[in-house]
């Protein structure tokens, strides 16, 4: 048993996935102390506004970082194994391009929209000033964006070329220095505000942390890293619509489903009580806790099958893909379990009183979304490196259609709750998604196809 463990260990893929895993598990850890800490610091009113600013700012933020991530790791780690350094080059000035032009654009829209849309939306339930408050809370994240441009492109290479010790390093020193800013800031200026300093700030230090990192990689014998100075030369002749292409497209449906998991029901609470989007967002802290038994093969499984894909190896990707999402969902499913009988005590023990009962209602409905949603840890690396964004994108919208009135219907019948039922259905959807990638698999033609 002990050598088995040992060979295990000696594996890149089982290695890296340790690696993040650990990873993984501080920054959820993190996250849940900085809701703790906020939720004494700000009340449940203040935390839930703060929590709003930051689900406002990534409507915008994520359409670019989540779908242009993910296809250019893909393409990244594909060319990396066919030792084609000069589309390394232009991949990663493609992701600085693309953030550094969106970024500009949407600090230019948030700073009009933002305030304006929250005044309109919030103002019967909130004072006016604290309504275009938290829009410009919201403007003042939509600075991220260009900020993390070092960050994103440190991340995304390290991610492709599979250098996960120093890709969990900087994640887990970018997570530490946010929950000690954005604690910080509130600490200093008592209001929701100083958390959003908080959030900003800490993006200025990743990404100086990220360019230390990133020079000291290229110094370590691995794989290819271009220069700095080669990137910014490429990047302005880099077409910016010919990867837009797929990250949009890609980045259309992580936001819808962002929208769906993180947006909508916080909207929909938020006619309610900001108090209940508080209550949510702790909730979902608490059972990502659980999550983190996966989130390093989730996290690894996309450059790992990025590399079968670009060797032609059909039998190796599938393999890869159920081995993954079954040992995956197997094991956020135990682990979800668990974190329910432990939910409760945590709730007690480091929240006000008043959070009890509603975060931990929360946490049972969600779980039920959950455990299906574990078992499609690969899907999306699959639809990217098969090159089936559409059947996503229709499966999606298919789940959109069903779901969404059947949420709506649940919030007038439960105000409080109805959004939260309706994002566990929502979850569940993933199981449509698992059952074609299966009928996809069990196809022999495509072996031939990816040969040819």
């Amino acid at each position: 048993m002990r050598a088995k463990i040992r060979s295990a260990l000696k594996r890149k893929f089982v290695a890296d996935t340790l690696t993040l895993q650990l990873s993984g598990f501080l920054t959820q850890a993190s996250g849940f102390v900085s809701s703790a800490l906020l939720a004494f610091a700000l009340g449940a009113h203040g935390q839930g506004l703060y929590v709003m600013a930051v689900t406002l700012q990534a409507l915008l933020f994520n359409l670019v970082s989540v779908g242009v991530i993910q296809a250019t790791v893909s393409q990244i780690a594909s060319a990396t194994a066919r030792g084609l350094d000069a589309k390394v080059t232009a991949w990663l000035a493609f992701l600085v391009k693309t953030y550094v032009v969106t970024g500009t654009l949407m600090i230019g829209i948030g700073y009009f929209a933002l305030p304006e849309l929250c005044e309109r939306v919030y103002g019967d339930d909130l004072p006016a000033e604290e309504a275009r408050s938290l829009g410009v809370w919201a403007w003042w994240l939509a600075w991220w964006i260009l900020i993390d441009t070092p960050r994103a492109a440190t991340h995304v290479a390290f991610h492709a070329t599979r250098r996960m010790k120093p890709s969990a390093q900087l994640d887990a020193a970018h997570e530490l220095v946010r929950l000690f800013l954005t604690v910080a800031g509130v600490v200093i200026t008592n209001s929701p505000a100083g958390a959003v300093i908080g959030e900003v700030a800490s993006r200025v230090a990743a990404s100086y942390l990220a360019l230390q990192m990133y020079a000291a990689a290229r110094r370590d014998g691995g794989t290819h890293l271009p220069r700095w100075r080669e990137i910014l030369a490429v990047a302005p002749s880099i077409p910016l619509l010919k990867g837009l292409r797929m990250g949009l497209r890609l980045g259309l449906l992580k936001n819808a489903t962002t929208f769906f998991i993180n947006v909508l029901p916080r909207l929909l609470l938020s006619g309610t009580s900001f108090a209940w989007v508080a209550y949510f967002n702790i909730a979902q802290k608490m059972m990502g806790l659980a999550t983190t038994a996966m989130q390093g093969v989730s996290r690894n499984v996309l450059p790992a099958l990025a590399e079968k894909r670009g060797k032609n190896d059909f039998e190796g990707f599938r393999k890869l893909y159920w081995r993954a999402s079954l040992i995956g969902g197997g094991a956020i499913a135990v682990a979800i379990g668990l974190g329910l009988l432990i939910a409760r005590p945590l709730i007690v023990r480091f929240y006000p009183d008043d959070y009890a009962e509603p975060v931990f209602l929360c946490c049972c409905i969600l779980a039920l979304g959950m455990i299906p949603t574990g078992f499609g840890i690969a899907l999306d690396p699959f639809y990217i490196l098969t090159n089936k964004l559409k059947a996503n994108l229709t499966l999606a919208l298919i789940g959109a259609i069903v779901t969404i009135p059947i949420n709506v219907y649940w919030t007038l019948l439960w105000p409080e709750t109805g959004p939260v039922w309706g994002q566990a259905l929502y979850l569940s959807w993933s199981l449509v998604h698992f059952i074609y990638i299966g009928l996809w698999l069990r196809e022999k033609r495509h072996a031939t196809e990816w040969v040819h």
